[in-house]
């Protein structure tokens, strides 16, 4: 396990304020809540949205080039940030104008207190963040390379929060109004528990599936939202294409009323659960997602990147919504593959929940990372309504960080979510801002205020 960087490690002597020896920028947003109170104001009732997962610190080296083995290489920057998927999406709904809670654990540790402070500088309530005693904050180093536009991260936890840290008092008292829960797929048994209660009490969830991980399997099972990374849908599957996927996440996951898959430069894909009459014809999937995305690709969609800025940074970076396509309401939707294929579907998600052991360093716990259920032979057509949506129009020389671009996507489809637009503005809205995100260093620092983007995104 790698430590803090030297100069850093001490919980007596690092404070917040404090920079290593070398070209570096400390950026904390103190001056964020006003603003993000200000968004908050629009609504006429607060909107509570309550987020368990990942929250930590953020080392980011900015690079010429990513290193070749057994180098040395210089940085041309070194910026510190708070960081972690739960704790970027809730900055990212909070400046958009929800009012989100945290639950996580971090050390009692000076690092922690400004972990802390940056959080309700942007309006983000920290009275559910549990501090480990005698213990170190988690934190993660990324290369960001300036050239190849890509961000590599090397995460240290810190200890695991545990499901007996939170009292099913404390847990009612933080569901108490809250209009959706998201969990980013960490802190398992403490984020199961929260779920179940969430449940009981009929709050909407929405599940981040980043990468396989133990314990994801069991939150999905009560998720009515699901957001994934572009790998996760094929990998979790075992499906051979992502649209293939997507269905058979609905098949899977009974409580699930939508799922999003985000795919990088090109955009997102979604997928809702609806009702038609059963003597509808079946298309499939495949041929139907290409269809839109031609549509969407060629212009033909909604949306457009020749319209006006739907954001402008304050560098004046100007970013332009995506084009969208949709389906003409539900259609019966079933997979490219037949049932012939369901062995190979099955090899390729034990394949991949062997390699996910791997890589985090837990071979002995494969099983855990899959989802350990034959695929069924029975595959009934499933309704649903599908919709995909380009990437926003952004010059790619100012494409600074893609660090955390996804938790700017989803932090804006919980405001989405929690505010009830419809789909495709979700999509697009969670594009502009993750697009946003992208202009400057780190998870944080480039994310948008509301005042900031096109109101017709936002109502």
């Amino acid at each position: 396990m790698i430590g803090a960087p030297r100069g850093l490690c001490s919980m007596e002597k690092f404070r917040w304020k404090g920079a290593p020896a070398m070209p570096c920028r400390t950026v904390a947003r103190h001056s964020g809540a006003h603003l993000a109170l200000a968004a908050r104001s629009e609504h006429e009732a607060e909107q509570k949205v309550v987020g368990v997962g990942s929250c930590g610190l953020d080392y980011l080296a900015v690079v010429a080039r990513y290193p070749e083995k057994d180098t040395k290489l210089r940085t041309e920057n070194l910026e510190t940030q708070g960081g972690g998927n739960c704790a970027n999406a809730l900055t990212a709904a909070a400046r958009l104008g929800l009012s989100p809670y945290i639950v996580s654990k971090i050390g009692d540790d000076g690092i922690g207190d400004g972990i802390i402070a940056e959080l309700n500088g942007d309006g983000v309530n920290t009275d559910y963040l549990i501090r480990a005693q005698g213990q170190p904050s988690p934190f993660t180093y990324i290369i960001v390379d300036r050239e190849g536009g890509t961000r590599t991260c090397i995460h240290t936890p810190a200890a695991p929060l545990e499901a007996s840290e939170i009292s099913e008092a404390r847990i009612d008292e933080l569901l108490a109004g809250a209009q959706l829960v998201y969990f980013d797929g960490r802190l398992a048994e403490a984020a199961l528990r929260i779920a179940q209660a969430a449940r009981s009490k009929q709050i909407p969830i929405l599940v981040e599936a980043e990468r396989l991980r133990p314990g994801l399997n069991d939150l999905l099972a009560h998720a009515n939202y699901v957001i994934s990374s572009a790998t996760f849908p094929q990998a979790w599957t075992g499906e051979s294409n992502t649209a293939d996927a997507l269905l058979s996440m609905l098949q899977r996951l009974p409580h699930a009323e939508w799922v999003v898959t985000t795919l990088g430069s090109r955009g997102s894909a979604f997928m809702q659960r609806a009702e038609m009459p059963a003597d509808t014809k079946p298309q499939k999937v495949q041929q139907l997602m290409d269809s839109l995305w031609a549509k969407a690709e060629s212009g033909g969609g909604t949306g457009s990147s020749a319209d006006a800025p739907a954001c402008t940074t304050p560098d004046g970076i100007q970013i332009r919504v995506g084009t969208s396509a949709a389906s003409d309401g539900p259609v019966l939707l079933t997979w490219t593959r037949d049932a012939s294929e369901l062995d190979a579907v099955g090899q390729r998600a034990e394949e991949a929940a062997a390699a996910a052991a791997v890589s985090n360093a837990e071979t002995s716990r494969a099983l855990e990372y899959n989802l350990q259920e034959a695929s069924s032979s029975k595959a009934d057509p499933i309704s649903a309504s599908v919709v995909v949506a380009s990437a926003a129009s952004i010059a790619k020389v100012a494409v600074v960080d893609t660090t955390g671009a996804g938790d700017a996507f989803i932090g804006s489809m919980l405001f989405g979510i929690s505010t009830g637009l419809d789909p495709k503005r979700c999509l697009l809205l969670a594009a502009v801002v993750a697009a946003t995100k992208c202009t400057a260093v780190g998870a944080r620092s480039g994310l948008p205020y509301a005042d900031s983007i096109d109101s017709s995104l936002l109502h």
